[in-house]
């Protein structure tokens, strides 16, 4: 009786066995050409971008033109900066001038309040 279940189960778990190893490489194959379409799909769109990147510098504007435009980006840049260096500067005198007037204003009601104590304690 043995024998005749090792003999129906042995053919049974060898066929379980190679549909699993079978399925394994099926998988595996349908990974490979999904990454292999993919790296390709990339490759292509690399190769339109940069086509679309000549087309455009050739046909659009000439290397003067782009030379010229790349000179006034760099001078407003400069201007740029500039300006927020100056804002930064008068923010800065602004602020110091500011917390001058808020110190002095403290010192006076300080003063002021001195003043009235020693009025009241005058007055007493």
């Amino acid at each position: 009786m043995t024998g005749l279940i090792v003999s129906l189960a042995t053919p049974i778990l060898g066929g379980m066995i190679s549909l699993a190893i079978w399925q394994a490489k099926r998988n595996s194959i349908q990974v490979q050409d999904g990454l292999k379409n993919l790296h390709d799909c990339v490759h292509q769109m690399d190769t339109k971008v940069d086509e679309i990147q000549l087309d455009i510098a050739k046909n659009y504007c000439t290397k003067d033109e782009l030379k010229y435009h790349m000179d006034e980006e760099a001078e407003w840049h400069s201007q740029h900066h500039d300006e927020v260096k100056e804002l930064r500067k008068e923010f800065n005198e602004k602020t110091n001038r500011l917390s001058h007037d808020i110190a002095e204003m403290k010192d006076m009601q300080w003063k002021m309040r001195m003043e009235q104590l020693d009025k009241k304690d005058r007055l007493l």
